[in-house]
């Protein structure tokens, strides 16, 4: 494996490439790619690649996902070829089980590893990996479904792909390094503070869950990926299945195109950081309102004449566009707000409580979301009034947390803070290293 080496206080240290940042990055970019990414193109077909979206829609109102991700393929291959539930329902179990500690170490590490002023390019790369997933998994599901042009379920050769790149993500895992040996090349170190037990832990998360930030940042966190479940009834219900397959391998782009704008401009240190969050969620915002307003127009016209899309054909074109921009602004919001809770994280052990809560309410927002799509004849003005109505709710509250920011509240640790004996033996710092670090930093 390559190593990089530095010169630091006289003395020549190899550090070698795999506790680098990028490739923690890519580790972990890796894991998301196999696991959510591959749990996200079968969604990209509507209705996990269904006939019907409402049994599908209630198995997910239940997933909270990354060895819990494969079962759920394999009960959605299952349903495709017997029309057996309860095993689609078991691997969501099992798949939302995995997920809660996943999502939570995953989007610590994204956030956490990076230094400050390049967390926006991180959550850009981590979000690329996730629509990776999506592009070569949709364009599997385009080439086996190209000539399937009528409405329905696509064939069941297409779950197999995914349930076997599903089981990568296991063993690719097992390369991430511990936080306290990852090293950044501007010198500084990840920091982790330990509480001294479970129940301290748990006492840190509980305060953290009632403080005044939160708070008024869960609607927002709630609403980030509401969209998501109507987006997969929309697909199934008014487009092709071999519409549902384009989606699944365009639509992604548009989370790579959102992810690395807004990522770059929420990195840009020349550009003070509460303008910066300032200008990014108000356009995001604006385009989000946009949005559901073109959805209210276009749903009133397919209620009067419900349509099934062909690929370029008839109306395809504004209905398709719907989906794209609704994952175009869909994604950069998510991204958003996690960008904005790694300003006020001290440490990796805050930035888990934080990713945990936001990622927890996330989840409970899409088990609402899909729990709306569960039952057939469902009223789409319902599920877009809800969708815009939470949006227009979480936008005061999420402004008065961006207009209180005024710097990143990362504490700055260095290599010497580290290496001297303010750090323990396992590498986390202690009270008096971040004293240290505070000091440092002001």
């Amino acid at each position: 494996m390559t190593s990089i080496t530095e010169e630091q206080n006289g003395i020549h240290q190899k550090k070698p490439f795999y506790r680098s940042v990028p490739f923690q990055i890519a580790v972990a970019a890796g894991v998301s790619f196999t696991a959510p990414g591959m749990w996200d193109a079968l969604g990209g077909l509507g209705a996990g690649g269904a006939a019907e979206p409402y049994a599908v829609s209630a198995a997910n109102a239940i997933l909270l996902r990354a060895i819990g991700y494969p079962l759920y393929g394999a009960g959605l291959y299952t349903n495709n070829k017997t029309a057996t539930t309860w095993f689609m329902i078991f691997g969501s179990v099992c798949c939302g089980i995995s997920a809660g500690f996943f999502w939570a170490a995953e989007a610590a590490i994204i956030i956490g590893y990076p230094s400050p002023k390049e967390r926006g390019f991180y959550l850009a790369c981590w979000q690329t990996a996730k629509a990776s997933g999506p592009i070569i998994g949709g364009a599997i599901t385009l080439g086996l479904n190209a000539n399937r042009e009528t409405a329905g379920s696509v064939g069941s050769a297409t779950y197999i792909v995914f349930i076997v790149l599903m089981c990568l993500g296991l063993p690719i895992a097992l390369l991430l390094s511990p936080a306290h040996k990852v090293w950044r090349k501007d010198g500084t170190r990840v920091v982790v503070h330990k509480h001294a037990s479970w129940w301290a832990e748990l006492q840190a998360v509980g305060r953290l869950a009632i403080s005044r930030r939160i708070v008024l940042l869960v609607p927002a966190f709630f609403i980030s990926y509401f969209y998501n479940p109507f987006v997969s009834t929309w697909l199934t219900s008014y487009f092709t299945v071999r519409s549902r397959a384009f989606s699944s391998f365009f639509t992604p782009f548009a989370g790579i195109f959102s992810s690395f704008i807004i990522g770059t401009f929420l990195d840009r240190q020349s550009i003070f950081i509460r303008t910066r969050a300032k200008v990014a969620f108000a356009t995001i915002v604006t385009l989000l309102v946009g949005t559901w307003i073109w959805a209210i127009i276009l749903q009133k016209r397919f209620y009067d004449n419900p349509p099934v899309f062909d690929w370029f054909k008839g109306g395809f074109g504004s209905a398709y566009a719907l989906v794209f921009f609704w994952t175009f602004t869909g994604q950069a919001f998510q991204q958003y707000c996690y960008w904005l809770i790694g300003q006020y994280t001290t440490d990796l052990t805050s930035l888990s409580h934080h990713t945990g809560i936001l990622r927890g309410l996330e989840a409970l927002g899409q088990t609402v979301a899909w729990a709306m799509q569960s039952e057939a004849g469902v009223n789409h003005f319902v599920s877009i009034g809800i969708n815009f109505g939470i949006l227009l709710i979480a936008i005061v509250p999420t402004w008065i947390v961006v207009s209180a920011l005024d710097h990143t509240h990362e504490e700055v640790v260095t290599e010497e803070i580290v290496g001297s004996d303010k750090a323990d033996e396992e590498g986390s710092v202690g009270p008096e290293g971040l004293q240290a670090a505070a000091l440092a930093k002001n």
